[in-house]
């Protein structure tokens, strides 16, 4: 923290963090009743409630055939649903499987990424539509890429057209969970001497209502800059993008270049809220000449991290709320766990010795051409218990993973390996934590070190492969 200069903040899920059973579901309806009102859809839609717990994020929709899928860090698909109806293995192979199709990164116009908690309604209420298609193909004609395109656009609407933020506007306690330590984080932050700035696509009046409940009325005082309608991802990448002065008593707008001449601090006098701009505002008004002197702070794995890294050299910090269910679970089940690396050890021996019997088979019958029927009678049994083990160990790591999430499983993991999102989380976000406040416990100078990186051949004396040669070598 000694080298960073500027910390900056995303606001939505990231200073603020909304309720989920009422803010989603603001965003569920209503996009709803766009779909029926406006597009034509069945009304049947209507009455289908809204379950913020059937999806989680890193998920990945696609598009032309109606399936969410979760992959792994190779992006092998091993989850995959077609609606709510969950594809078999042999389903999900046929499809995916590269083995079996050319391969696909998923990365094209056909598939989205559900990378923000923002987008869980649209996963929930695509994989709806889809089985509502499926069960009355002549009432819904068109296409599951359509229909996504649809739920997109009419969920996209009501964050704009105030459907949701009116409503939060209203009653904010109803809809957003206040840190009590929040405040106090900002501030120990702003007393070390860092400049302190808020990077949001939320626009000004927005903004403003959301602060004043999570901060207080004093929220701007912790910034130096406040930009307001950033349009992340653009705001990364896009050096053309115009800024605008937000005058913040009426959040009127007033046309600026930024500080064309004389010291950034004198142009900020004038008001320090802005609307837009592009990256080069921001830096020339902090003052900083490298990306790796800023620090910045957001939820959005596409738009707030993997960009500003990528990009433009930031350090990262991912905030996932989700962690903190994922650490409680996976303390609760530490002795289930420890079960599943007891089978993965007795898995490889077993691997081991069956190569053993299988080799002094084969090697009395080429000497010999004699009978081997007690090396058969061996060999049989270890390929039962073979088979009775490796059954053992899927059933028991898919109620491992089953107590995560009884649909998607461990979000950091798909099956033994990371999940494409844990992936993205070890390849852009310098930090993670599940909230900004936890930051409340160290201390602002704090040095952050890496953890070892380890391949499998770092790890010698725990690979399969070496236990079965050294025991093999005892053998002879």
């Amino acid at each position: 923290m000694q080298k960073i200069s500027a910390i900056g903040f995303d606001m939505d899920y990231t200073l603020s963090e909304y309720i989920p059973q009422s803010f989603e579901t603001l965003a569920y309806e209503g996009a709803v009743q766009k779909l029926v009102t406006h597009l034509g859809y069945p009304p049947e839609l209507l009455e289908i409630p809204y379950d913020h717990t059937k999806f989680v994020r890193g998920l990945v929709i696609d598009k032309p055939r109606g399936n969410i899928i979760k992959m792994d860090r190779h992006k092998y698909v091993k989850i995959a649903y077609h609606g709510s109806r969950k594809l078999t293995e042999v389903e999900r192979k046929t499809i995916y499987d590269p083995n079996n199709t050319t391969w696909d990164s998923f990365t094209g116009s056909g598939y989205a990424v559900v990378d923000t908690l923002f987008s869980l309604p649209d996963a929930f209420l695509f994989s709806t539509i889809v089985d509502f298609k499926d069960s009355n193909p002549e009432r819904l004609p068109k296409s599951y890429e359509e229909i996504f395109k649809d739920v997109r656009t009419s969920v996209d609407l009501c964050h704009r057209d105030g459907v949701i933020k009116d409503k939060v506007a209203l009653d904010p306690a109803k809809y957003i969970h206040k840190d009590e330590h929040l405040k106090g984080t900002l501030d120990m932050w702003r007393e070390s001497g860092r400049k302190m700035f808020l990077l949001t696509n939320s626009l000004y009046d927005f903004t403003k209502v959301v602060m004043n409940y999570v901060y207080g009325p004093a929220w701007q005082d912790v910034f130096d800059i406040i930009i307001v309608g950033a349009c992340k991802p653009a705001f990364l990448t896009d050096t053309n993008l115009p800024i605008y002065r937000v005058k913040g008593e009426d959040g009127s707008l007033a046309n600026t270049e930024g500080p064309m001449f004389g010291e950034a601090s004198s142009y900020l006098e004038e008001g320090k809220i802005f609307q837009g701009g592009h990256w080069k505002h921001l830096h020339n008004l902090l003052g900083v000449s490298s990306g790796s002197r800023i620090l910045y702070v957001g939820d959005h794995m596409y738009s707030d991290i993997l960009r500003s890294k990528r990009q433009l050299g930031w350090r990262t910090m991912l905030v996932i709320p989700e962690l903190e269910h994922q650490i409680n679970v996976m303390l609760q089940e530490t002795g289930h766990f420890e079960k599943l690396e007891e089978l993965r050890c007795l898995r490889d021996e077993l691997d081991g010795w069956v190569y053993t019997l299988e080799q002094a088979a084969a090697d009395i019958q080429r000497k010999q051409g004699g009978d081997t029927l007690t090396e058969e009678d061996e060999l049989e049994e270890a390929w039962a218990e073979q088979k009775r083990i490796r059954a053992t160990l899927r059933e028991e790591t898919r109620a491992y993973h089953m107590k995560f999430h009884p649909q998607w499983g461990q979000l950091f993991k798909t099956g033994y390996q990371n999940s494409r999102f844990a992936l993205q989380v070890e390849n852009y976000a310098c930090l993670y934590s599940s909230r900004v406040s936890n930051f409340r416990h160290l201390s602002v100078e704090m040095n952050f070190r890496c953890m070892s990186d380890v391949m499998p051949h770092d790890r010698i004396s725990e690979n399969p492969v070496t236990r079965f040669l050294l025991r093999r070598g005892r053998d002879k």
